[in-house]
């Protein structure tokens, strides 16, 4: 049997693992604090730049009972794809004058799985493919 020292303690441990029984649980905690605490950090920056208007419109009650209905109306299926929904989006973005004041519209609502909704926003795209999109000339 292959030995190796552990990567925390020394000690010999067999091949293929990293740390030995005793100090596997000590640098998964110690793992998962850093991760806790960086995703804090990322929250806390990302929640910098949001408009408090609309952070208390998508926590409000209404809001959550009439997204539901939403997608529960849609049968749980994304309008686009027919995948699994689990968003509702405004047609209309509420970030602009009409779309607020058609923010409780349900005609202005549509269910959306997370990947359309990604897509319809611009989220996540590759670097390289906006540039390639940017680049594309309509007429």
């Amino acid at each position: 049997m292959l030995l190796k020292q552990c990567g925390r303690c020394k000690r010999l441990i067999p091949y293929g693992k990293a740390y030995c029984e005793t100090c596997e649980p000590i640098v998964k905690a110690e793992r998962d604090k850093r991760h806790e605490a960086r995703k804090m950090e990322a929250d806390r920056r990302y929640n910098k730049k949001r408009d408090p208007k609309y952070e208390r419109f998508y926590n409000s009650k209404e809001w959550r009972r009439l997204s539901a209905a939403r997608v529960q109306a849609d049968g749980f299926r994304c309008v686009k794809c027919g995948a699994w929904a689990s968003e509702v989006d405004h047609i209309i973005p509420i970030q602009t004058e009409d779309g607020w004041t058609k923010r409780f519209d349900w005609d202005n609502l549509q269910s959306l799985c997370v990947d359309c909704h990604n897509e319809k926003h611009g989220r996540f795209k590759s670097k390289r493919k906006k540039a390639k999109d940017k680049s594309i000339i309509t007429i």
